[in-house]
């Protein structure tokens, strides 16, 4: 691909943060929104916020990808009605910030703070208790994008409102997202996190339930066979009173963490892992400031360096209640029997409808990461675990699971094809692709 007269493009190689998918990648690096219209209209491309997906969901080989780290300002604030606008690159962590700063709270963002609005609204997000606050399209007004053949376009809930809706989860495909106008809500002084053991991931259910109103809400699990499941659900509820963020806090997650030399979580270095998790998270109260129960990834640079640089993957379904306590006691069978390494089980309640490609619905997700995923054992465990969500009713998150192909993305998401024909309908010539969009067949 040679460049064109209007705009340059750098080559460098890209790589999702779980290190699956790679790419030598042709980027454009615009700091003016005339360049990004300089892009012929007839080259495919993909958007790139701050490139921490899990997957590679902002990257392919043969289109331009164009990076928007320039566009990330700030740029109007309503204080009495909550509204925030900002350009598609800021970074949740500093919009979060600056929200906190006028004692306002956005509701809902992802674990790493570096993951840009656009990012968010495009893989449509959750946060720490969604079944209390949905996913990120329910606090997003309004978006700005630009398409290569109409150029800007607003959107929100009345003005092409079909479009709008199709921009969360849509995955970069129904237009390049350059602004967003936010809904904020009264932020609290801070949390009293609380935790409650459980014994299995049954057990984890009905405490999940029994705190479905929490704005924070969450389980961390053991993965070994001979303590599956066993771990603590974490709850939050708002304090009045204000609750200082740490003077030393880590800073920050690096949207690339270095991996070690050797991979660490092998079944020794998971043992101690899960043994210091429950020693800093078991059951208990503390409180907390409301920046630091929001991006809890900010303390795990080791544990994702330690993945080495064969990296990691996660899956993440989302199983109905009917199905839940069947599809566990399956799990922990094939965990039995085939010994896997899992680093980590996290589990949250969903109460909401799903819509589109969406992660959403009812029923409890659970979030399941494994070391050396291409590993014969790991690998093997995985296409199981896919095969058993599936026979279970459940519905994969598509923007965490690099391991996923169509094929099963269309079995655990029924409306697939309809879904598919509505977004493509916003790009019918395939102008916006990245490694996430081609492995889904979207």
């Amino acid at each position: 691909m040679s460049p064109r007269r209007g705009f340059a493009l750098a080559e460098t190689d890209l790589r999702s943060f779980d290190r699956s998918e790679a790419a030598h990648c042709h980027v454009q690096r615009p700091d003016r929104y005339r360049l990004l219209e300089a892009l012929p209209a007839d080259v495919q491309r993909m958007s790139r916020g701050s490139g921490v997906s899990y997957v590679g969901a902002s990257f392919a080989s043969d289109c331009v990808v164009q990076d928007l780290a320039a566009f990330d300002r700030l740029l109007d604030f309503d204080g009495e009605r909550g509204l925030l606008s900002v350009e598609a690159g800021a970074r949740i962590g500093d919009v979060a910030r600056f929200a906190l700063a006028q004692g306002w709270l956005l509701p809902v963002v992802p674990g790493h703070p570096r993951a840009s609005i656009g990012g968010c609204i495009a893989a449509d997000v959750h946060g720490k208790n969604p079944a209390r606050d949905g996913t990120f399209r329910a606090h997003v007004e309004a978006i700005e994008v630009f398409d290569p053949h109409s150029g800007w376009l607003h959107l929100d809930r009345n003005r092409n409102a079909e479009r709008f809706h199709a921009c969360f989860a849509g995955f970069g495909i129904p237009g390049l997202i350059s602004k967003a106008t936010l809904r904020l809500v009264p932020a609290p002084g801070g949390y009293s996190l609380r935790g409650v053991a459980v014994a299995g991931l049954v057990e984890a259910r009905e405490v999940l339930l029994a705190h479905a109103g929490a704005p924070l809400l969450y389980g961390w699990h053991d993965g070994r066979a001979d303590r599956f499941g066993r771990g603590v659900i974490r709850f939050g509820l708002e304090s009045k009173e204000p609750v200082a963020t740490p003077t030393r806090r880590p800073g920050d997650l690096p949207a690339t963490v270095k991996p070690w030399p050797v991979c660490a979580w092998n079944r020794s270095g998971i043992a101690a892992m899960n043994r210091l998790i429950a020693h800093r998270h078991g059951p208990g109260q503390m409180h907390v400031a409301v920046e630091q129960a929001m991006f809890p990834l900010n303390e795990a640079r080791t544990y994702f360096a330690g993945f080495g640089a064969e990296g990691f993957m996660e899956a993440q379904w989302l199983l109905p209640h009917a199905g839940y306590a069947e599809f566990v006691g399956s799990l922990a069978g094939e965990v039995a029997r085939q010994r896997p390494r899992i680093s980590l089980i996290a589990s949250k309640l969903f109460d909401g409808q799903a819509q589109g490609f969406s992660f959403d619905g009812k029923g409890i997700a659970l979030a399941i990461q494994l070391p050396q995923p291409k590993a014969r054992v790991q690998a093997a465990f995985i296409a199981a675990l896919t095969e058993l969500a599936l026979l279970h009713g459940g519905r994969p998150n598509l923007i965490k699971d690099s391991s996923l192909q169509a094929e099963a993305a269309q079995r655990g998401i029924a409306e697939f094809a309809a879904c598919r024909t509505r977004l493509r309908a916003f790009d019918p010539q395939q102008l916006h692709a990245s490694m996430l969009t081609r492995r889904l067949g979207l």
